[in-house]
């Protein structure tokens, strides 16, 4: 079944499986690089991150459970606050669907992006 997980501080659709009283929980290949791509922004702001572990999904999330057990609470984005000027229709429809998505604007636009950037990025 579909769900949508809080993980560092941001929102990731994902699949559950439960079978034979086990709980699994599954990220499609997309949301995980959007993982590693939003870990490999925030976990600079609260610790060192080498390349090493840049370059390893596993190594972040173990690194971001430690600084989130270290913190007592979660992790959040670096605030940015973007150039840009919306128009107000788009505006609303970002607001519109970041509320439903459980997360900030921001988050989502750079979420977005960032999807975009990779699609981009694999085609060439």
């Amino acid at each position: 079944m579909k769900y949508n997980i809080n993980l560092f501080g941001n929102n990731f659709d994902c699949e559950l499986h439960v079978q034979d009283n086990n709980l699994s929980i599954v990220l499609d290949e997309d949301n995980q690089k959007a993982i590693k791509s939003y870990l490999s922004r925030v976990l600079k702001k609260y610790t060192e991150v080498n390349t090493s572990e840049e370059n390893s999904l596993e190594l972040m999330v173990t690194k971001a459970v430690q600084v989130e057990k270290n913190m007592g609470g979660r992790m959040s984005e670096p605030k940015l606050k973007l150039p840009y000027e919306f128009a107000p229709e788009t505006k609303e429809k970002l607001i519109e669907c970041a509320n439903l998505q459980e997360t900030s604007a921001t988050q989502l636009l750079i979420r977005l992006i960032d999807q975009k950037y990779h699609e981009v990025m694999n085609n060439n």
